[in-house]
């Protein structure tokens, strides 16, 4: 009988998975989870806003820090034009300072000013401008790695 309940409950442990895997995508609405979307309101100014971002020229609009959503530490500090840093949650107290190079209006380069090693380039990393509300800034990762990996969006909170 013991044998018998551990099957059923086994059982029932294995559809309950399955149906919950299966109809995730009827519960949760994706676009409520997208932190982009969450972002931009239905405001008429964030409407103009979303329309011309690529006339916006994000060297003169981003200051101060940035804080990446979910750390406590971590992000970026826009220093002026031609700086930033990057604060590691690891080791706060010691940010790394970037040389700040903007390609357009919405994409950038920084690249890090210390040597760690004279054998190999520079590290940089290049950053586009997906949204920005005065508070909440998405950046995409352009992926600049050894091997393959996708883009992906980073979403900062100004401090």
């Amino acid at each position: 009988m013991e044998f018998k309940k551990k099957w059923v409950i086994v059982l029932l442990l294995i559809i309950g998975f399955i149906f919950g895997f299966y109809f995730k995508s009827l519960i949760i609405d994706r676009s409520k989870n997208n932190p982009i979307s969450k972002s931009k309101s239905n405001t008429k100014e964030n409407r103009i806003f979303d329309q011309n971002i690529n006339e916006i020229d994000f060297s003169e609009k981003l200051h101060g820090k940035f804080i990446l959503e979910g750390a406590d530490y971590a992000g970026f500090e826009f220093i002026d034009s031609k700086t930033i840093s990057w604060t590691n949650e690891m080791f706060p107290m010691d940010p790394d300072t970037m040389r700040l190079k903007w390609i357009d209006k919405n994409t950038f380069v920084a690249t890090l000013t210390k040597n760690i090693d004279k054998k190999c380039p520079p590290r940089d990393w290049i950053r586009k401008v997906v949204s920005y509300d005065g508070s909440k800034l998405v950046l995409k990762n352009i992926w600049t790695g050894w091997e393959d990996s996708a883009d992906d969006d980073e979403i900062f909170d100004k401090e």
